[in-house]
């Protein structure tokens, strides 16, 4: 499976779209944290770890998300965010 890396917030001579974009990356934190999560990580991530865990809600979530924005959940994972940062790593193996 092919990494992907999480976009970056800043656009090159939009200051708007890099404002929105930063606010956008709050709220959905501050979602995270509402929901139970932890406070530096995404909504998008968290759902992802929970992908890779097999949790049924999160494999639906992530289809719904993957068909608006393709590889969605897999370029939103934070592996050094969360409760127990790794825990849902997947083998060294399957990281062709």
């Amino acid at each position: 499976m092919k990494e992907f890396e999480t976009p970056q917030t800043y656009v090159p001579r939009k200051p708007i779209l890099t404002y929105f974009r930063r606010l956008f990356v709050a709220l959905d934190q501050l979602l995270n944290v509402i929901f139970g999560g932890d406070e530096d990580e995404t909504i998008s991530s968290r759902i992802a770890k929970d992908h890779r865990r097999g949790r049924k809600f999160a494999c639906v979530l992530c289809r719904i998300l993957d068909w608006i924005d393709p590889h969605h959940c897999e370029k939103a994972l934070e592996r050094d965010e969360g409760k127990r940062p790794g825990q849902y790593d997947r083998p060294r193996s399957d990281w062709s």
